[in-house]
């Protein structure tokens, strides 16, 4: 049992503007400090206004993991978790969706760094304080969202592209659709709920037959796992894009009382939209 717990507070360093307000808030930078016996081992938080980094270390003083979480302490976006010899070996994303964390995409990578479908270790974490952080599956996501632009003018629209690499009821003969939200500049904002988000939406390349001819290098059997989506902004600004892909397939199935079946996948992405006309 972990005990000896020691907190030390420590003012962080400040990057400093020329013309910075003396009132703005600076982070502050937290040790925490658990000691077994004769091992010792420390977090690093860092809190900001809105939430905090936190890091985890090894005993050798090597990170273990380091993400961000909200005040709450739910972890949000993405969080890199590393083996005890420095390599980056999981990449874990997540999203508060209706107040709860949930992993949304998982990378799994070998020791080289490249990324490998599947993770055949139990765990890699090995220390007793990190060897059960071990989340259900060992499948890596190949699902992509792609966004053409980063920026773009008052004029054109915001073009994605939404691929169902990693199908999760691919035995019952599953489609996609995608769920858009596109106007949010709230960027402290929780994600938004399904039935805001589920305003816009779009179909797969089997029913949106005007944007097939862009995938004629593909294999048509694939045009259900593809699906394009966008939007036009009416005002000029940073933006941030959030969504969803259902997968969803719908019976008779041989499974009794189930008539459709549902997996979804969660997106945003920050882009830029300028004040000008191409």
């Amino acid at each position: 049992m972990m005990k000896n717990l020691l907190i030390i507070f420590i003012l962080a360093f400040t990057i400093t503007a020329c013309k910075q307000s003396l009132s703005e808030k600076k982070p502050n930078e937290q040790l925490e400090f658990y000691s077994d016996n004769s091992n010792l081992t420390f977090k690093k938080r860092v809190k900001f206004e809105n939430f905090d980094s936190l890091y985890n270390f090894y005993r050798n003083g090597q990170i273990f993991k380091k993400g961000k979480t909200q005040k709450n302490g739910k972890p949000f976006g993405i969080w890199n978790l590393y083996s005890n010899d420095g390599k980056l070996r999981e990449i874990r994303e997540w999203f508060i969706i209706d107040g709860y964390s949930r992993i949304n995409r998982v990378w799994h990578l070998n020791k080289k760094g490249d990324t490998i479908a599947w993770r055949y270790e139990d765990s890699i974490f090995d220390q007793k304080e990190f060897i059960y952080d071990t989340i259900g599956t060992r499948a890596t996501d190949y699902n992509v969202f792609d966004f053409h632009k980063d920026t773009i003018y008052l004029n054109e629209p915001i073009r994605g592209v939404a691929y169902c690499n990693s199908r999760r009821i691919r035995d019952y003969d599953s489609q996609i659709r995608i769920f858009f939200h596109s106007e949010s500049e709230n960027f402290n904002s929780p994600f938004p709920n399904d039935s805001i988000i589920g305003t816009d939406s779009f179909r797969n390349l089997k029913t949106d037959s005007i944007n097939q001819k862009w995938f004629t290098d593909i294999d048509r059997e694939r045009y259900g796992h593809i699906a394009i989506f966008g939007s036009w902004f009416k005002k000029p600004g940073k933006k941030l894009l959030r969504g969803y892909m259902e997968e969803y397939s719908y019976g008779p199935f041989e499974e009794k009382d189930i008539y459709s079946m549902t997996a979804r996948v969660y997106f945003e992405k920050e882009i830029y939209v300028k004040d000008t006309i191409e």
